[in-house]
């Protein structure tokens, strides 16, 4: 212990930053040299779970710190003068408003670049208006069951990443307002929030690179019910999950790159189609796309759709009968794809029947990739069929690649059999390579 408490401070607030926040105070007991270093650390990391499975060791250093929320207050109170790089705060228990705004203040007085706050708050309060103004703020996540009232004045100059999750927002005027004002932001995620008080969300962010807009169905009776108007010429990645109960406007978007989209499928009424077509012709330029299960069956409808630009395809749900309809028309709609990827493999329950046969012989033009994956192979006899019917028609096919689950790849003898067989199939691209991992 002495040759390292000879260390310079620098170096020990090193060793300190790989150590959590609960186990870089606990080494004030080890000796005079480090009663206080831990006041220096600038990332603090404080959550209620790990305090609740330690808490007899935390009171033997801390005797005042009865509940959590002491043990926070004592942990602010005593940091120095340095920067606070990072303060990630996960309660459990209720918190009053002005105790959060205190603990928000002292983060803001240490020049903060980092806020993560996951806090039960469920009433109406006001954040602390410096929050809004805080120009060493680089990223902003708040997960908090509340309406969120901005102040008036809003200018959050450094603000690159801004994390909402859970927050209900008070009216139009004041939510673009927050929005409009963060000249640099970069990334923006709308998680489950909740749109009752909104009736057209305008996000106007000209920096804007990625946007999250996820609902949880089952969370918010009014999710996602306003329209949404994005002008954002820089977006670069999008992922949107809705029940579509408004119009979403991408407007004038062609830098797009990656998007993940997750629609409901349901019967479609005029207005429920429209608010679809929105969505789909918004990301029409994109240059790689993650669909879901719901997603590929509403494409089945819209054969008019056209995807020009796009080079990566992956299937996010398992693949089956029902959605080969809307995998062809994505093929045939998509001439520069070079990549199929089914990412969660095939439904266990999926049969190979006669008319998913005839949609797949049917369209052999529809097969130019020259990369295609499947995960959570099983060799079975449906999967089998598919390949080879992939195999037959895919002209350009460079490589195949099959991830084995376990009840494969642990049985050499099956998988050596299932190898054997895969490249006794004919191939419309005699340079394919299939690999099996």
């Amino acid at each position: 212990m002495d040759v390292i408490s000879s260390f310079s401070d620098n170096v020990l607030h090193h060793i300190l930053s790989f150590l959590s926040t609960e186990d870089s105070i606990r080494t004030s007991i080890l000796s005079r040299r480090w009663q206080y270093l831990w006041t220096s650390i600038s990332d603090i990391n404080l959550d209620d779970i790990s305090w609740s499975k330690d808490i007899d060791k935390i009171k033997d250093q801390c005797p005042m710190c009865h509940r959590f929320s002491d043990f926070v207050d004592r942990v602010l109170l005593l940091h120095d003068a340095s920067d606070i790089r990072r303060l990630h705060l996960n309660i459990l228990d209720p918190v009053n408003s002005s105790r959060l705004n205190s603990w928000i203040s002292a983060a803001i007085r240490h020049n903060v670049q980092e806020l993560d706050l996951d806090l039960p708050v469920r009433t109406r309060f006001l954040l602390p208006c410096c929050l809004f103004t805080c120009e060493s703020l680089l990223v902003l996540k708040l997960f908090m069951q509340c309406v969120l009232k901005p102040p008036s004045f809003i200018y959050l100059s450094s603000l690159k990443t801004l994390v909402f999750d859970n927050l209900t927002f008070s009216d139009d005027e004041s939510t673009q307002h927050l929005f409009s004002n963060c000249p640099v932001l970069q990334e923006l995620a709308l998680m489950n929030c909740g749109w009752k008080n909104i009736k057209t969300l305008t996000i106007s962010v000209p920096t804007l690179k990625r946007l999250t807009i996820e609902d949880d169905r089952s969370l918010w009776a009014d999710a996602l019910s306003c329209a949404v108007k994005v002008h954002a010429p820089n977006l670069i990645c999008l992922k949107f999950t809705s029940t579509l109960k408004g119009h979403f406007h991408l407007c004038g978007i062609s830098s797009l790159v990656n998007a993940s989209i997750d629609l409901p499928h349901r019967v479609l009424s005029q207005q429920h189609a429209s608010r679809v077509i929105g969505v789909l012709t918004g990301i029409c330029n994109v240059k790689s796309l993650t669909v879901l299960a719901d997603t590929l069956l509403i494409i089945t409808w819209f054969v008019f759709l056209r995807f020009p630009n796009m080079t990566d395809l992956e299937l996010n749900a398992e693949f089956c009968g029902d959605l080969t309809g809307g995998l062809i028309n994505l093929l045939e709609k998509s001439p520069k794809l070079e990549f199929l990827d089914f990412a969660q493999g095939f439904d266990s329950d999926f049969i190979h029947d006669h008319e998913v046969c005839l949609m797949l012989e049917r369209v052999p033009s529809c097969c130019c990739f020259k990369w295609f994956s499947l995960s959570y192979f099983k060799g079975k006899p449906a999967e089998m069929h598919f390949l080879r019917l992939l195999l037959k028609n895919a002209t350009v096919l460079k490589k195949m690649t099959l991830y084995c689950e376990p009840i494969l790849s642990e049985d050499s003898e099956k998988e050596e059999e299932v190898n054997n067989q895969l490249r006794g199939f004919p191939r419309r691209s005699e340079s394919c390579v299939i690999e099996l991992l």
